[in-house]
């Protein structure tokens, strides 16, 4: 899915501004169509009324473009209100271009870094919000034109994968023979039981490290209980709409952990405490304290952090991003700052390559606890799908619930997950908007084919209809908003918006019944607009339309 930009209003009339006052900057706002409030810094520069200003730069944008738009001056702020034949322009643009006049970008390459599963395990809840966050903002990128490369990155290396050896072992089961819902057994017993019984803990680590060091039968074993684990995932993240380059994980780069080692030591950045390897990476400007990273255990064996080094290492040298983007949970912030600042000590990455790490926040119950069952345990990922799909009859009426409800909220923000409240069929909820084209389809069986054109649009522009395509506009401008702000809420709220817009529309307007032919046309068209615009938006979120509802 790769997108060109060719136009986008707010970088027309920007672009255009410019010409008459080169400083001049504009905004979305819910005031004007846009706002510019270049006036109050000029006039603080010139020692001047910021209003006179600002009444200085519209009369003369009057003189020269209201073709796009005819500014206004309220308080200091100059107002501009996009002209019909611009508002035509943009609507033509979105059903010749089946996509949205986004801004233009320069293109760069990225690598997205979620999902982040571990085998051995189920996926619970807690896997959720990795997977819908990051496709959606890896789309996001995708629609502006930039090249993206995603690698799901599996927990595949560490103790979790000891603990389920050393307990296989010692119960006398054959890998052959275990099945995802035995591992959904087998790991959660031993990582209890290695808190309470120090033995089974030790075992488990040395197994761990002879995995690490790819002795048998370890190795072989891991591999089976690998194989079947990402099958499983594959399957939980398709269901999700969710696609990657990689299935990678640790273990893909253990390759290079010596390698990254040797030039940390030939940097001088290794040193030994305690019998293990550390790197320090505190820095003066630190306003609280920064753990120094361990990159070797005192045992010799690999921990996470050398796994992502590793990584960062190695991607660098296989894909030469220009920036990296890393999806995971809130509390792995610290981790991230780590493992970034051993990358830039290190010079494994260029200065000019991006390091950037989203920790989100957790999915939480009514009561604002961490979402459980009612027993107090994890819920499965395939269990809360089934269960939003069963509420909806449909199962992409379902993820739409799932996704819209996590979307609309902002990335780093805990949420609470309200079963009732997500599927409904009102308010700020993916049923809703599925809802809205389905609406929008009927209307569309019913009328048969037409001629989607907008040469009469200024003669029946009402104020709904204007409102559509405004909301058009500023969907087109959340997708900036996501791109600089790393959050999906902003293209979230503007996809509700724009349906909202067309649910006012079409309790004013009897399309289906209307005697006027031009003016039946036209509507049509802008139902057609509306539609391709939140299917455009919806894409972007990973999120599949349905024809019935």
């Amino acid at each position: 899915m790769v997108y060109y930009n060719m136009m986008n209003v707010k970088q027309i009339i920007e672009a255009r501004l410019k010409q008459i006052e080169p400083t001049a900057t504009l905004s979305v706002s819910d005031k004007a169509d846009f706002q510019c409030n270049t006036a109050f810094a000029l006039a603080k520069q010139q020692h001047q009324n910021p209003n006179t200003i600002a009444t200085q730069i519209a009369a003369e944008w009057n003189k020269q473009a209201t073709e796009l738009a005819t500014a206004t001056v309220i308080g200091g702020f100059i107002n501009f209100t996009l002209s019909n034949q611009q508002l035509q322009a943009v609507a033509e643009y979105v059903i010749q271009n089946q996509r949205l006049p986004l801004a233009s970008q320069t293109p760069r390459t990225v690598f997205f870094d979620y999902g982040g599963a571990n085998t051995a395990k189920e996926l619970h809840i807690g896997h959720l919000r990795s997977p819908i966050i990051g496709e959606a903002l890896k789309r996001v990128f995708q629609a502006f034109g930039h090249k993206t490369i995603a690698g799901a990155y599996l927990g595949d290396w560490g103790l979790q994968n000891g603990l389920v050896l050393a307990s296989l072992i010692e119960q006398g089961i054959d890998c052959e023979q275990v099945t995802l819902q035995m591992l959904g057994e087998i790991y959660p017993n031993a990582s209890k039981r290695k808190n309470v019984d120090p033995e089974f803990y030790e075992r488990a680590a040395t197994v761990t490290l002879k995995l690490q060091n790819l002795e048998e039968p370890y190795y072989s074993m891991w591999q089976k209980l690998r194989a079947l684990s990402v099958k499983q995932v594959q399957k939980n993240y398709e269901k999700l709409n969710c696609t990657f380059d990689l299935y990678d994980g640790e273990s893909s780069y253990q390759a290079n952990v010596d390698t990254v080692i040797d030039i940390l030591r030939n940097k001088g950045l290794v040193e030994k405490s305690q019998g293990a390897l550390i790197v320090n990476v505190a820095q003066p400007t630190d306003q609280k304290p920064m753990p120094p990273v361990i990159v070797k255990k005192q045992n010799g064996g690999d921990l996470y952090a050398t796994s992502d080094i590793a990584a960062i290492y190695t991607r660098m040298q296989q894909y030469h991003p220009d920036q990296f983007v890393y999806i995971t949970d809130a509390r792995q912030n610290l981790h991230f700052e780590q493992i970034f600042r051993v990358a830039r000590l290190a010079g494994l990455v260029p200065e000019t390559t991006t390091l950037t790490h989203i920790g989100y926040g957790t999915i939480n119950g009514k009561d604002g606890k961490p979402f459980k069952t009612r027993d107090g345990g994890t819920i499965k990922l395939e269990d809360i799908m089934d269960t939003v799909a069963n509420a909806t009859t449909e199962f992409a009426v379902g993820l739409s619930a799932i996704k819209f409800a996590d979307l609309i909220n902002q990335v780093h923000k805990d949420y609470v997950f309200d079963l009732q409240k997500c599927t409904a069929f009102e308010g700020k909820t993916g049923p809703y908007i599925l809802y809205t084209i389905v609406r929008i389809n009927a209307i569309f069986s019913k009328v048969g084919t037409f001629n989607c054109n907008f040469n009469n649009l200024a003669q029946y522009m009402t104020p709904t209809v204007r409102n559509i395509i405004l909301s058009v506009i500023k969907l087109a401008e959340a997708y900036n908003v996501a791109i600089n702000t790393l959050s999906l809420n902003a293209i979230a709220d503007a996809i509700y918006n724009l349906a909202n817009n067309f649910t006012a529309f079409y309790a004013e307007q009897n399309i289906i019944h209307e005697n006027d032919a031009a003016k039946k046309e036209c509507y049509l068209s802008v139902a057609q607009l509306v539609k391709t615009a939140l299917e455009f938006g919806l894409n972007t979120l990973a999120i599949d339309t349905v024809e019935k509802m």
